[in-house]
């Protein structure tokens, strides 16, 4: 039977212990650890801020302020760790946080409580990672958690996949790619100095992307929408566009190629979907298959596991675990309701 020291309410918030919470907000509980900032991990953030103490990377607190401009950069409670960098907390538990790989500044959790049990929580997370943390009861995320969640070609295949088929539609006009916040600069990257045309933004995400180039990422100049070069590209249809959050596709193009980056719905053994002349999608994802989410929990070194039932497959993904997983037990969580 797995501990109660870990579990995830119904609202999708991770409990750690007796004090903390990652992603979500719940009476009663001092510390919020921020993983990133994806809005289905943003849950009650605001009332956080005037009840919690919350934790998280220099890059997530970076790329809140540039996205809320409000108070972020000045409240006291908001508080970046560095990559590994131990933080005591007052209930005498210890904090610290390692990369995920899911985006810039998406971190895993671990905290060590008094008596020395090391609790995690993966966070979203891509494989394989340089740096795995160590624990002893771990929430894991379950996004890819069913057993036919396994892709047959690697990450660079779909990289290479979305620059060619790219470089084929300039041809036609104007390409226009949507995707999540973190993988839409990865296509930046991917784009970065090979297709020869402009590549427009909105105002909004440039400013999100100006925070991936100060930490070495993303590095291409952009043209915003309303900027004599960007108009001028509009005009004569030769332009790439990137589209993240806030940023409206509309329902239909005049003209040119849309690109959805995502590995929803693509097939396992071909990262790219065609579903006509004009509309594509690429199965670039910065998630973990359900083989790499096995190969993560054994690399974890956890033995309790809860995996994470509020969003997709938990269920499949205990009941693998338990049957592949040599000394590893997993239930998945109970969805309860937090403390009110």
């Amino acid at each position: 039977m797995v501990s109660p020291l870990v579990d995830v309410f119904f609202n999708g918030t991770v409990r750690l212990g007796s004090n903390t919470l990652c992603d979500g907000y719940a009476y009663g509980f001092p510390f919020r650890v921020q993983t990133h900032i994806h809005d289905d991990h943003m849950g009650e953030f605001n009332r956080s801020k005037g009840f919690q103490d919350l934790f998280m990377s220099q890059e997530t607190r970076k790329l809140l302020i540039a996205e809320r401009n409000a108070d972020l950069a000045y409240r006291d409670n908001i508080i970046p760790i560095s990559w590994g960098v131990e933080r005591n907390l007052e209930d005498g538990s210890t904090l610290f946080l390692l990369p995920s790989g899911h985006m810039l500044g998406s971190c895993q959790v671990v905290l060590e409580l008094p008596n020395g049990i090391r609790c995690g929580y993966s966070g979203d997370f891509a494989w394989p990672l340089e740096d795995v943390m160590q624990v002893d009861q771990l929430v894991v995320d379950s996004t890819y958690g069913n057993p036919s969640s396994v892709r047959r070609y690697s990450q660079d295949e779909a990289e290479s996949r979305l620059l060619e088929i790219v470089s084929q539609r300039l041809r036609y006009g104007s390409v226009h790619i949507k995707a999540h916040r973190g993988t839409i600069e990865r296509v930046l990257h991917v784009l970065a100095g090979n297709v020869g045309v402009p590549i427009l933004v909105s105002a909004e995400l440039k400013r999100e992307i100006t925070v991936y180039q100060d930490h070495g990422f993303a590095a291409e100049t952009l043209e915003t929408l309303e900027s004599p070069a960007g108009k001028l590209a509009l005009r004569e249809r030769s332009y790439v566009r990137l589209y993240s959050k806030g940023d409206a596709l509309g329902n239909e193009l005049s003209e040119g190629t849309c690109v959805t980056c995502s590995a929803y719905m693509v097939n396992s053994d071909d990262p790219l979907l065609k579903f006509s002349e004009r509309a594509y999608r690429v199965a670039l994802s910065n998630h973990a298959d359900f083989e790499g989410t096995l190969a993560y929990i054994v690399a974890t070194g956890a033995k309790q596991v809860v995996t994470d039932n509020t969003r997709n497959h938990g269920i499949d993904l205990a009941m693998a675990i338990n049957r592949r997983l040599k000394g590893v037990h997993a239930i998945p969580s109970t969805n309860c309701s937090p403390p009110v």
